[in-house]
């Protein structure tokens, strides 16, 4: 299958995004917190990507994706480690590495039924310890910063969306598990969404980035959630992996903002 022009250009549009976003930061501390949090959202969008590849949802897209994904967070763990983490850091940093090279060995290999159903677990695990390294990088941080870190977790979440929509008609367990997930994840996005759009003190740029957001976001919060037999679930998935992209395009716009107005 041919990668469609519309999903062609979210992904653009969201890869673009996800490499300029440190030369928007605000100081390095900034900087820092950001690789990690960018890269606990690129362990299940990288899982993701590769589910598109093993189930044959738009394949081109999906290697794309996956090769994109691998590649940042080998990026983003080089420039950790050559930061100045503290002690505590730099320990959590070395959890995530241990933890990245398994999976990066599973996605790095011919996508199949058997390396899909590890990566459940195996993302989780990975995601786990990407949070516990941006949660003590944060702890140095102002307490200004920290407002950061709700866009920063709907940028993850956009992705855990996408990849238990896939899980969830895989074939490869019972659909309960990431049909639960994947109703947990769209209901903490959704929440999230209207914390941020009650906070009155956004300059206006940061809320023109929240109401462009709250746009996409309402098309793809009903597809992926949306009731279907067995089987139907794969008929719809490329629009939603097209819905997915174009989320965390937007949700990353509303980081780059929010890391603007934080510049001294």
């Amino acid at each position: 299958m041919r990668l469609t022009k519309s999903l062609a250009a979210a992904l653009t549009a969201s890869l673009v995004l996800l490499a300029a976003s440190p030369a928007a930061l605000a100081s390095p501390h900034e900087t820092t917190a950001d690789l990690a949090e960018q890269s606990r959202m690129l362990a299940p969008r990288a899982t993701k990507a590769y589910l598109m590849v093993q189930q044959g949802i738009d394949p081109e897209a999906g290697r794309r994706l996956l090769a994109d994904s691998v590649s940042r967070l080998d990026q983003n763990l080089a420039a950790l480690r050559s930061a100045g983490l503290d002690d505590t850091s730099r320990t959590k940093l070395g959890a995530v590495e241990a933890r990245w090279a398994n999976v990066r060995t599973r996605l790095t290999a011919a996508p199949d039924a058997s390396g899909a159903k590890a990566l459940y677990d195996d993302t989780e695990a990975l995601q786990t310890a990407t949070q516990h390294l941006a949660m003590a990088i944060n702890s140095q941080g102002s307490e200004d910063a920290r407002r950061l870190t709700l866009p920063a977790r709907m940028r993850l979440l956009s992705q855990r969306i996408g990849m238990f929509y896939l899980y969830r008609d895989s074939g490869l367990m019972t659909p309960n598990a990431p049909t639960m997930e994947l109703s947990y994840a769209r209901s903490e996005f959704s929440a999230n969404l209207a914390r941020i759009r009650r906070n009155d003190a956004l300059p206006a740029e940061t809320r023109r980035a929240v109401e462009a957001l709250s746009q996409v976001w309402s098309g793809y919060d009903g597809a992926a959630g949306k009731p279907a037999a067995p089987g139907e679930l794969r008929k719809h998935a490329p629009a939603v992996m097209e819905m997915s992209e174009q989320v965390l395009g937007a949700t990353e716009k509303l980081v780059v903002s929010l890391l603007g107005t934080a510049r001294p």
